[in-house]
């Protein structure tokens, strides 16, 4: 005669999984997986964008470098002096008229005949 503690054991192998168990832990599963792959894919998203951002970011900073090797290559020329100083201090060369206007907004809009300017020679 097996005694009561066999009878518990082969009573827990007997045990069948019921459907509605074997469902719902199914479920939880594919949820959980569902949300795992979504959140993967979100900050798949996120890096993409920011791939494409640093990219952007990556040809402004070569067009620029390229613009600075430019101009330092032709940094020591006189050509390049007199540009600068021109542009920045308003020099002007002997013999040569400067046009200062006033108000650029008239260049563009609908009051171009509204310009002022005055011209200033260059002292010999």
């Amino acid at each position: 005669m097996p005694s009561k503690e066999s009878k518990g054991r082969t009573r827990l192998l007997d045990l069948q999984v019921r459907p509605l168990v074997l469902f719902c832990i199914l479920f939880v599963l594919i949820a959980v997986g569902w949300m795992y792959i979504r959140s993967i894919n979100q900050d798949t998203e996120v890096l993409r964008a920011q791939v494409i951002q640093l990219r952007n970011e990556r040809d402004l900073l070569s067009k620029q470098q390229n613009r600075l090797r430019n101009e330092v290559a032709i940094l020591d020329t006189d050509d390049y002096i007199i540009a600068k100083a021109r542009q920045l201090y308003g020099y002007m060369m002997p013999n040569e008229l400067l046009f200062v206007i006033k108000n650029p907004e008239a260049l563009y809009g609908d009051d171009a005949e509204k310009i002022e300017m005055y011209v200033l020679e260059s002292l010999d």
